[in-house]
């Protein structure tokens, strides 16, 4: 009985949360939504979609392209890659000559599910981005691209227990070196230094503003996207638009309540992630991206874990500390030019978020690992 009673209180603790809340957070997807329709209208500018899978492409303009990029975003942010990073992941195509395969995910307290469909999708598209770009699928390699969330996904996808253990293979998680696994510590551990071609030749990680936090606490991301967006209308909006834009900030309440209440935890938790990043993750090259001014960012607790991995495992990481953005400094995308229906319109208005000079030092950084990776 008394079990019974405090369930019903805290579901009457959600229910008291303003309706307005969840409807703020409908409105922000569908918003996202419409936009990314209205640029498939317009014929999707440089980005194509793969009917196939979902998948995003931007294959580099002026350039052979000789590889590519699998990028996964941050949460909500993520599941419309061609809008939020458009900016970001163009520079990265063009800059390189690298075919950017863009994963959108739906957000799911099962993080491991997430990971596992963003490989599939990307091992699909990659196959076929291939064949399409006059590149040899067996040699192409893959460099795998996160921010914030997309982060932890490309870890449990380089750490992938099955993969270890798959009969006549020991391939490493991402099929980049020949592995067994140590039974006293469990951890998986190198037979040789020579490279397999496994599934997407997976060359090297660029980790952008590494998140794992758990359900209730990585709701600041969105209340951060949330007020910075708020920020950047202020004083431009009128109308049902000023009333959207006003409301957005509500997103985190809502949702920290929901995640308290409720009880919701993240699979696998933080400290499962970090521990199958310190005994199974499998990647030749690492490179973690921290901005300035960035309290969300949890690149120190992953960094450690690799360096302890990587002396076991033949590869190696690194940290850079930018002295320049923010969190959501891989995020830029405008409105303008596009054509957008009178409802979107009065809905979003015309406007333009993130930093576009920010995005240019982000895209520097990338083209710098790419060159120090192929070398």
């Amino acid at each position: 009985a008394p079990r019974a009673s405090g369930r019903r209180g805290r579901s009457a603790r959600v229910a008291a949360a303003p309706a307005e809340d969840a409807a703020a957070m409908v409105r922000l997807t569908t918003a996202l939504r419409r936009i990314d329709d209205a640029k498939s209208r317009d014929g999707g500018g440089a980005w194509r979609v793969c009917e196939a899978t979902g998948a995003r492409v931007r294959a580099p303009r002026a350039k052979t392209p000789w590889g590519c990029v699998h990028f996964v975003g941050g949460a909500v942010l993520g599941s419309f890659p061609d809008v939020a990073y458009d900016a970001w992941l163009s520079a990265c195509a063009d800059d390189v000559g690298l075919v950017v395969v863009a994963t959108p995910y739906e957000l799911d307290l099962d993080h491991e599910k997430c990971a596992m469909a963003v490989k599939k999708t990307y091992d699909e598209a990659r196959r076929l981005a291939c064949a399409k770009e006059g590149m040899d699928a067996s040699r192409a390699p893959t460099f795998r691209v996160g921010h914030s969330l997309g982060c932890k996904l490309l870890c449990l996808v380089a750490s992938a227990e099955d993969a270890n253990e798959r009969e006549g293979n020991g391939e490493a998680g991402d099929g980049t070196i020949d592995m067994d696994v140590d039974a006293t510590s469990g951890t998986a551990v190198a037979v040789s230094g020579t490279t397999r071609g496994g599934v997407g030749n997976v060359a090297g990680h660029f980790l952008v503003a590494f998140n794992n936090a758990d359900a209730t606490d990585s709701v600041k991301l969105v209340e951060k996207f949330a007020r910075d967006l708020l920020k950047k209308r202020a004083g431009a909006a009128s109308g049902a638009s000023e009333e959207f834009f006003k409301t957005l900030p509500n997103l985190a309440a809502f949702a920290e309540r929901a995640a308290k209440a409720a009880g919701l935890e993240f699979k696998p938790t933080p400290a499962q992630t970090l521990e199958r990043c310190r005994t199974r993750f499998a990647s030749k090259r690492v490179r973690l991206i921290k901005f300035k001014d960035d309290d969300l960012d949890q690149n120190d607790e992953l960094l450690e874990v690799l360096r302890e991995r990587m002396k076991v495992y033949p590869g190696r990481v690194d940290a850079r500390e930018l002295d320049f953005g923010n969190h959501l400094t891989p995020v830029y995308f405008s409105t303008d030019g596009l054509k957008l229906t009178p409802a979107l319109e009065k809905l979003v208005g015309q406007f333009a978020l993130g930093d576009a000079e920010g995005v240019r030092k982000l895209s520097a950084e990338f083209a710098a690992f790419i060159r120090d990776a192929s070398s």
